[in-house]
């Protein structure tokens, strides 16, 4: 499994700083959610969702950072 990141508005992968791909296959693989999540936090990307690929499968599968907290609270 791949772990992407989806620009929402237009569909695009990110593949590395300012390219964006329709190939998910030619996008970056963060391997985690969390370094996914980091990145995201870290460049305060907006407008983006987790997307995840599976070998062998032409479905990507996505969810919502705005369900994600990208905040940790340590209470």
């Amino acid at each position: 499994m791949k772990t992407l990141l989806r620009r929402v508005s237009s569909g695009l992968y990110f593949q590395e700083a300012d390219h964006w791909t329709s190939d998910p296959e030619q996008a970056h693989n963060f391997r985690s959610i969390d370094r996914a999540l980091d990145f995201v936090r870290t460049w305060k990307l907006r407008g983006v969702e987790l997307a995840f690929a599976f070998q062998d499968s032409e479905i990507v599968t996505t969810a919502s950072l705005e369900k994600t907290s990208l905040d940790y609270s340590q209470d």
